[in-house]
């Protein structure tokens, strides 16, 4: 059975009786079965993938074995000798033609991780400029926030000192109504 697929105890169904449903009967059999077609489908798709990934193995071994092994070796004879020598002109071929891709392979590598470093030179080298003009915009910002709170401090200042004058000149003339009214209070009713 396939690892997918879930095995579970199925309840013993009561007897079938003409005219009623088993679905009616026990609720539990709708998705029961549903998950049993489920199951079923899921060990096929299993079954199926894993069979196309086997057949692709084998087309890889296949063709890799053609490339690096030699063929077969037919038995000695007359014949077979000079066959021999060309089976070995061709498994050197064969080496060569895997030992050149092999070559290529390497320095594409080699290419290949050198362009991504610089670009992630170049990458990092933007980065880090950006990061700098924001940091600039940053500070500037800040520069200017300190200039608005202390305009915004001075402005607050001045308005307590005008309300402090405001609220002196009153309380001066407050005293001169009072000793004015003192004075007139004594100079025309004693």
């Amino acid at each position: 059975m396939d690892e997918h697929s879930e095995t579970r105890p199925v309840p013993p169904s009561p007897p079938d009786t003409p005219g009623s449903d088993p679905a009616a009967a026990d609720p539990g059999a709708a998705p029961l079965a549903k998950r049993r077609t489920r199951a079923g489908r899921r060990s096929l798709f299993g079954g199926l993938t894993s069979y196309v990934r086997q057949l692709g193995r084998d087309v890889v071994s296949v063709t890799l074995g053609k490339l690096v092994e030699p063929p077969a070796k037919p038995e000695p004879s007359d014949e077979a000798a000079s066959a021999a020598t060309e089976q070995q002109a061709l498994s050197d071929s064969a080496y060569k033609r895997v030992r050149v891709l092999h070559d290529m392979a390497e320095k594409l590598r080699g290419a290949a991780d050198t362009y991504i470093a610089v670009k992630l030179d170049e990458i990092e080298a933007r980065v880090n400029a950006k990061l700098d003009h924001i940091e600039q915009r940053i500070d500037h910002k800040i520069v200017e926030l300190h200039e608005q709170l202390r305009q915004m401090r001075d402005l607050e200042l001045r308005h307590r000192l005008r309300l402090l004058k405001i609220t002196l000149v009153f309380t001066v003339l407050v005293a001169l109504l009072s000793l004015g009214y003192k004075w007139l209070k004594g100079v025309w009713f004693t």
